[in-house]
């Protein structure tokens, strides 16, 4: 529909009566307002007039009844409650109400022939320049929230504008004409009644309402379906103590000083909730596709959230603590309902156990998660207890020599027995205590050595330890190797450390650097189970390493698989041609050492030659 003409409007608008409004405005309005308020309709049908008075020459009238009749209609769109304005093709004001001149503070003549960027900071301004010259290009009405700011000011204030253009005279383009009424109040009151709908208005959290509706939104999530989630139910134990005998005002800080504690301990992503009184709960999405790692990461959320708690005390010095149950589910299987009862069907297990605990609803979870943690905390004492041990494997050249050993952690748990290292190793680097237990095996590894320089039947040889990338990116490991060099009198050239390849594709710039101090000292290095990673030649250029070791699994197969053969014989070739020394893991069977002295690797390690053994009874078994 093409914008409409003064003349059009005019000689609708002239026509009116004081009882009825011309079909032509009311199927104007439809066309080109919709349904809009009263207010709004009004000051649209007297701006019609005015603009059809203010173009005399189309007028039939008297001076004196024009003029009465101009003023009239000024005074109904001074009155009316809303921002009633044209603007020139060119985006100049040539008629404001004094609505607007209220809104700027100036007069009516300090408006006419200014643009918006004398009344708007840059921004505000760009951006309803925009809509309006949108406006003017289409020929189209638009209907639009408007967000400014004026100049000096600071507050943000919202508009809900009409814009549409209007022909003023035949074969002119095309003026604007707006409306505008002003929604700040009602944005901050709809702020306000949604902030004290879906929060708690005593810790600022989301409440109960607004949990419900992400727990919902948790089992609806398509890209979640197939991954884990957990709520977390937290109830405060004897909370009903601290309003007994402290008072309610007491009780209120702890529960705002919980929330704070929670709320530093838990990721971004994390939702926290007040559900009611002293019970707060944690929903955490994306937890991995394993329900095994998703309980273990959950579990270490709640242990975190724990050990936070504990940490408060009243200000009477009441002991803190607190229960907690977790449910865990995936996909759209569970209702909303079901999981939280199956939380708070955990959290009553857990306070029933005395408190101070976590519990799972899944029986078997639980049991597995328990006793990963008791595992945990044994490993803990491990050291103190004298219960890990190093056991080494020889490893050998071409011609039956030893040449060096490899240091292989172990650890006898009292009652456990033999603990595999897959199992506990992964513990302690999720814990950090990988970082004492890897110190103490280099220092053994050194003294070790040390030994050794002093009888000439092992002078020669060589220790590989293992390093985790937790410790090699501790800041101190340079200086701690070092010290035990020094402390120890080891041999530096006869200690190989064994770094992965992730290690080293991460943050590859600072693993280079430390690499090259240690290597200054005369320290070797040795990439370990090579080709079960990224296997990137670039930084097999770039650092400083000696051995390339190649993971048993492609051993096993070596005769039987042409891929790994191929795999193992492409490893060699590539080493040789770097300078590196090869060694071969896992070699079990004479049939893989004869394979493999014939395609150009000289060193083995594996059950073929000697399994691991403490360091009293190496040589005797071998």
């Amino acid at each position: 529909m093409r914008p409409p003409s003064v003349e059009a409007i005019s000689n609708a608008a002239m026509s009116a009566s004081a009882a009825t409004l011309p079909i032509d405005i009311l199927r104007y309005v439809d066309n080109y307002l919709g349904r809009w308020s009263i207010a709004l309709l009004a000051a649209f049908i007297c701006l019609t007039l005015l603009v059809s008075l203010l173009f005399k020459h189309r007028m039939q009238h008297n001076r004196a009844q024009l003029q009465s009749n101009k003023e009239m209609l000024a005074t109904i769109l001074d009155s009316v409650d809303a921002y009633i304005y044209i603007k020139s093709p060119s985006l100049e004001y040539q008629y404001v109400n004094q609505r607007m001149c209220d809104l700027f503070g100036l007069s009516h003549d300090d408006i006419i022939g200014r643009r918006d960027e004398v009344f708007f900071d840059p921004g505000s301004a760009a951006e309803i320049n925009q809509v309006d010259s949108d406006v003017l290009e289409s020929g189209k009405k638009v209907t639009v929230e408007e967000n400014n700011v004026l100049k000096g000011g600071a507050r943000v204030r919202t508009f809900l504008s009409i814009k549409m253009p209007l022909v003023m005279s035949p074969g002119a383009s095309p003026s604007l004409c707006g409306i505008s009424t002003e929604l700040t109040d009602y944005r901050e009151m709809q702020s306000r009644t949604h902030y004290l709908a879906f929060y708690d208005s005593l810790t600022g959290l989301p409440n109960r309402r607004l949990l419900m509706e992400s727990l919902t939104a948790a089992l609806e999530h398509e890209e979640w379906a197939v991954s884990h989630s957990a709520l977390l139910v937290i109830d405060l134990d004897n909370f009903r103590l601290v309003n007994d005998i402290q008072g309610h005002e007491c009780g209120d800080q702890l529960l705002i000083s919980v929330a704070e504690q929670l709320r530093q301990r838990l990721e971004p992503e994390a939702t926290l909730a007040r559900f009611s009184s002293d019970e707060f709960v944690v929903l955490v999405n994306n937890l991995g596709e394993q329900e095994t790692e998703a309980a273990l990461k959950a579990e270490r959320i709640a242990r975190h959230l724990l050990e936070s708690i504990a940490q408060l005390r009243s200000s009477y010095a009441l002991p803190v603590s607190a229960s907690i149950g977790i449910s865990l589910f995936s996909g759209s299987d569970h209702s909303m309902d079901s999981v939280l009862q199956q939380a708070d069907m955990a959290l009553q297990q857990a306070k029933s156990s005395g408190g101070n605990a976590l519990s799972f609803f899944n029986t078997e979870m639980q049991t597995s998660v328990l006793e990963r943690a008791s595992l945990e905390a044994d490993l803990h004492q491990a050291l103190e207890r004298n219960e890990l041990a190093l056991h080494y494997q020889v490893q050998v050249d071409h011609q039956g020599v030893t040449t060096g050993v490899e240091a292989l952690l172990r650890w006898y748990h009292p009652q456990r027995g033999w603990v595999s290292p897959a199992t506990f190793i992964p513990i302690a680097e999720e814990n950090g205590l990988i970082v004492p237990i890897g110190y103490w095996v280099l220092r053994s590894a050194c003294e070790q050595l040390a030994k050794w320089s002093h009888q000439a039947a092992y002078a020669s040889l060589t220790i590989s330890v293992n390093v985790s990338s937790v410790q090699f990116q501790q800041p101190e490991f340079v200086r701690d190797v070092e010290g035990l060099l020094a402390v120890t009198q080891a041999p530096p050239g006869r200690l190989v450390l064994e770094v992965t390849e992730s290690l080293l594709m991460r943050e590859p710039i600072r693993v280079r650097n430390t690499m090259l101090k240690l290597r200054a000292q005369g320290v070797r290095f040795a990439l370990d189970d090579f080709g079960t990673g990224y296997s990137s030649l670039s930084y097999l250029k770039r650092l400083p390493l000696d051995e390339l070791k190649i993971d048993q699994s492609f051993i096993h197969e070596l005769l039987t698989d042409k891929t790994d053969a191929a795999i193992v014989d492409t490893t060699i070739l590539l080493a040789v041609s770097l300078g590196l020394t090869v060694v071969a893991e896992g070699v079990e069977r004479k049939e893989q050492l004869d394979w493999l002295k014939g395609h150009g690797c000289y060193r083995y390690q594996g059950y073929l030659f000697g399994r691991p053994t403490p360091i009293e009874y190496l040589f005797e078994t071998y």
